[in-house]
């Protein structure tokens, strides 16, 4: 009986031994970026943003873009309808359209 024990027990360390070198050379793939920004230029994360204006008479717009300033900043109008209390899209057109 307590051959049976030994065995299994040698039988449970060599399938741990097995285990962990699988573990080690499977498991460790990842890849480490690193970015260098030792430019002359120095770059700002861009976000997104919204706004909303009051156009008067129940309209409103929304503008949106991005902070980077590439152009792409647009403005969607809407109207509220107080005796439905409903948000009605009328319109969305680019900043760069409107001047």
């Amino acid at each position: 009986m307590l051959e049976d024990t030994a065995r299994e027990l040698r039988n449970i360390r060599i399938t741990l031994v097995i285990l962990t070198i699988i573990v080690l050379f499977i498991g460790g793939d990842r890849t480490v970026r690193i970015d260098n920004l030792n430019d002359s230029q120095e770059n700002f994360p861009q976000f997104s943003y919204s706004n909303m204006v009051d156009l008067g008479d129940g309209n409103f717009g929304v503008l949106s873009g991005y902070t980077g300033g590439d152009g792409n900043e647009t403005v969607k109008v809407y109207y509220y309808d107080k005796k439905k209390n409903k948000i009605i899209f009328k319109t969305e057109a680019s900043l760069s359209e409107l001047q």
